[in-house]
């Protein structure tokens, strides 16, 4: 995981935009505080909990899943659910709830031994519609209205709900129009950020395109260009490629990417974009 979202990750998430997660969940909180970057210092390297909230009557340690869990995932869970509970400031329960894209919701067992078996809660997403999400929030854009802090939260949420290479796809998709909504909190670009950078690190298996996108979230999209010499060349078309299909007009990706327009649209040409 990029060193950026490690000292990044949600940390100006307010309690009433992770509400707006929980309650897409179906969870209820008054009190919701995130504290995922405190316990992801005691073992940088294996423990790292997607998201961690301090809820009324719980500590809820959320995953978020785009494929159906089996028992590595349940011995990971397990795992978060242990250290989380050595680690705690309080005397709340620690929970493992996984929001899928793969699965209906459901509770799981995985019997780890023949006296403890560890439970957790999936909470399916596989209706949720890109289409209908990426449509409405193109057409506030167009007519001028603000989002929902939920509409954007569902938005970070659309590449969950792809499969492969599709899953890029939409990575890309959806940070050129979060890129485009102007005003959005801090809280809300925090969050919705946040989700994206997790998606990348556990989704986006080639680990130049991964690096690719963890730095144009933070703001770094010339690093293209600096990637894109000798031999990371063909991978810089497909980044470029991918930017294309998302969207991006030829000028923008040029401009940010630092890459001569001629060479854009020599690319734009060769894939028939």
């Amino acid at each position: 995981m990029a060193e950026f979202q490690e000292d990044m990750l949600f940390k100006n998430v307010s309690d009433e935009d992770a509400s707006i997660l929980l309650d897409i969940m179906g969870i209820k909180s008054k009190k919701v505080n995130v504290w995922t970057k405190e316990l992801r210092h005691i073992d940088p390297t294996n423990f790292k909990p997607d998201l961690i909230l301090d809820l009324d009557d719980q500590n809820l340690i959320i995953e978020f899943q785009s494929t159906s869990v089996n028992d590595d995932f349940s011995k990971r869970g397990l795992s978060y659910v242990a250290i989380t509970n050595q680690y705690k400031k309080n005397r709340k329960e620690v929970n493992l709830a996984v929001l899928s894209t793969a699965e209906d919701s459901k509770i799981i067992e995985y019997k780890y031994n023949r006296l403890n078996c560890f439970r957790y809660e999936i909470v399916g997403l596989n209706n949720l519609s890109s289409s209908d999400i990426i449509n409405n929030i193109e057409t506030k854009l167009k007519n001028k209205k603000i989002p929902t802090s939920k509409d954007i939260i569902l938005l970070s949420l659309v590449p969950l709900s792809k499969k492969g290479k599709h899953i890029v796809e939409y990575i890309y998709k959806v940070i050129r129009i979060l890129f485009k909504l102007k005003n959005m909190t801090i809280s809300q670009s925090d969050l919705a950020l946040g989700i994206m950078w997790l998606t990348t690190d556990k989704f986006v298996v080639d680990a130049f395109e991964r690096n690719i996108i963890c730095d144009m979230l933070g703001g770094r999209m010339s690093l293209i260009h600096e990637y894109g010499e000798n031999k990371y060349e063909e991978g810089k078309e497909q980044i470029i490629v991918n930017l294309l299909k998302s969207g991006d007009d030829p000028e923008v990706i040029s401009k940010k990417s630092e890459i001569p327009l001629d060479k854009i649209i020599e690319i734009k040409e060769k894939h028939k974009l």
